[in-house]
């Protein structure tokens, strides 16, 4: 659920100020903090849908490589509030 939460993340366009209470919601509705923290990283961080508008101020080859690195991060940060929250023990 983790993937499928920073895949969605990442080919959607949201303003912050709706993702993070609908981030509430889907918490209180009994989602994983784990999952949460993928879905908005992911969404801030990464960028398929402004991929062309990105690609003419940088070039494809840093729009690509940014994105690859932000949705690694992001799977990162996921694992981490996993921990913390104790989603995952290890």
């Amino acid at each position: 659920s983790v993937l499928l939460a920073s895949f969605i993340g990442s080919i959607t366009l949201m303003p912050g100020f709706v993702a993070f209470p609908l981030s509430g919601i889907l918490l209180t509705k009994g989602v994983p903090y784990m999952v949460l923290s993928a879905f908005t990283t992911t969404l801030m961080m990464v960028g398929i849908i402004t991929f062309p508008l990105e690609k003419e101020y940088f070039g494809v080859k840093v729009t690509v490589i940014r994105n690859i690195i932000s949705f690694f991060i992001a799977l990162i940060v996921a694992i981490i509030t996993g921990i913390f929250f104790g989603e995952i023990f290890l």
